[in-house]
């Protein structure tokens, strides 16, 4: 796929997961109404809504109709969500500006912030079994819950914020840094390609092949952004990251290894797995 077709794609996957993220939001006039504002507010900033996409480009290898899995793509999506909310708070990463707009816990307060984060959880998990339900695979619910659930839990973004906590004003090794990123970053990923994979029932080598295509993903995303802030001086400052150990040009090395392995797990695929590659291919060259 040429560039300007992954542009393309892009831009109307976004917009497709932006208009689903509205739609399953509860609205503002249903009490709590300040929760569901802020669950609202946290949601549909302007992103990137790489993760949902990436649930989607798993229907487009399934060769299934998208609606099959966009109640699992609003559920990363809210998952990514809740957990910037909890990452900006004041015990967290103290932050003020998310994507130059306040963050959650500034304009709401960190009550409600904490309360929206919640109900967004709560939310996803709720989509992820009406999904399996909608469409006759009540069986695919389990795993595709089960594998939410350890992307939310201690197995994966709560123990990378945990470790991330540790990062700032220490010696840190790769191996420790390398652990926060894949816990962190790489387990929601990795979810983006279980949740919807088990939905549309794949085979288990497939999904095999598309978990390691995500973990090397989700190290390589988060390698980006350790360059993309290493030119923001109010951006980590402290904080041990890829490029502070590597040098940008050995983060960036770094990431074009691991694209490199992301493209190479897919070749069972064939041409089934040519938007993934450009996936791939977009985490590598990304400048925002």
């Amino acid at each position: 796929m040429p560039h300007i077709a992954l542009a393309e794609y892009l831009e109307q996957r976004r917009a497709l997961v932006d208009r689903a993220l509205d739609s399953r939001l509860p609205d503002t006039d249903t009490p709590p109404q300040r929760v569901h504002d802020a669950m609202r507010y946290a949601a549909l900033s302007a992103g990137k809504r790489l993760r949902p996409v990436l649930v989607l480009a798993v229907s487009d290898l399934a060769g299934t109709p998208l609606e099959r899995v966009m109640d699992a793509a609003c559920a990363v999506e809210f998952v990514h969500a809740a957990s910037l909310v909890l990452d900006d708070l004041p015990s967290m990463d103290n932050a003020i500006l998310r994507r130059e707009c306040p963050c959650t816990h500034i304009k709401y307060g960190e009550a409600t912030a904490i309360l929206a984060a919640m109900g967004l959880i709560a939310l996803a998990f709720d989509l992820v079994a009406h999904n399996a339900e909608m469409f006759g695979c009540g069986g695919a619910a389990s795993p595709a819950v089960r594998h939410l659930a350890h992307a939310v839990g201690t197995g994966g973004l709560v123990a990378g914020q945990h470790a991330d906590l540790d990062l700032t004003d220490r010696a840190v090794s790769l191996d420790e840094l390398e652990y926060t990123h894949h816990q962190k970053a790489g387990a929601l990923f990795l979810a983006s390609v279980q949740v919807p994979a088990y939905l549309v029932g794949l085979p288990p080598d497939e999904i095999q092949v598309l978990e390691s295509y995500a973990r090397y993903m989700g190290l390589a995303f988060q390698i980006t952004d350790d360059v993309l802030d290493s030119h923001c001086d109010h951006e980590d400052v402290g904080k041990s990251t890829f490029a502070s150990h590597l040098g940008v040009e050995g983060a960036r090395s770094k990431v074009a290894d691991l694209i490199a392995a992301a493209t190479s797990v897919l070749e069972p695929f064939g041409d089934r797995a040519e938007t993934l590659r450009d996936l791939a291919e977009h985490v590598r060259t990304r400048t925002a």
